[in-house]
């Protein structure tokens, strides 16, 4: 098997981990899809138990997931960009549609968040920013989300190559880390496409 099918499959293992899950379940023995969005994310964790710290507790563990997942496929792999690409969506892939809760997973954002923080730590900030802007002129969380999302990228498109490498992994090219980073964020698209349906059927009945 292919190096980067290897490094997808232990990253889809680890990002698929189900922290929102197993914690409101084992906290407040509650299915946490059954309940609030049905989201398995820290949001609707934070929600569904009513408690701030089991909230930042599942986005904590979140974010590592993409952490681990990058910073083991580099070690085993000698920064390969293939394979720590592969690393990037398959963490991300594997939070959002783990197979252990039949594919319906959280919406992959603060995995997502963990991959960029140990590749490129501004990428999170532009996309930060980005979703508090457009969160203050659409009011709807999975819109300004999905514009974040998009425009992230965007960006990096318009920003010098020179200035851009030293941003992010020296073993990446620009134009490939963009490749890599589009990936995962197009993954948690998929999980807003439900939310922004019911949304549009919503304003238009």
């Amino acid at each position: 098997m292919p190096e980067y099918l290897v490094s997808f499959c232990i990253s889809y293992l680890i990002g698929s981990i189900p922290t929102a899950y197993l914690v409101v379940k084992k906290t407040s023995n509650v299915d946490i899809r059954t309940v609030g969005s049905g989201n398995v994310g820290g949001r609707n964790a934070l929600e569904v138990t009513g408690k701030k710290r089991i909230g930042v507790a599942v986005v904590a563990i979140d974010i590592l997931k993409g952490i681990i997942a990058v910073i083991l496929a580099t070690m085993l792999f000698h920064e390969n960009v293939l394979t720590v690409g592969a690393a990037m969506v398959g963490s991300v892939t594997g939070h959002c549609y783990p197979a252990w809760l039949k594919f319906k997973g959280g919406r992959g954002l603060a995995t997502a968040a963990g991959v960029f923080l140990v590749t490129c730590w501004i990428w999170v900030g532009v996309w930060l920013l980005l979703y508090f802007i457009a969160s203050k002129t659409v009011k709807n969380v999975h819109v300004a989300t999905v514009i974040a999302l998009i425009v992230t990228p965007l960006l990096a498109l318009i920003v010098p190559n020179e200035t851009f490498a030293r941003l992010i992994p020296e073993y990446f090219f620009p134009d490939q880390y963009i490749i890599a980073g589009v990936l995962p964020m197009i993954v948690c698209i998929t999980r807003h496409v439900e939310p922004l349906k019911e949304l549009y059927e919503a304003k238009t009945k």
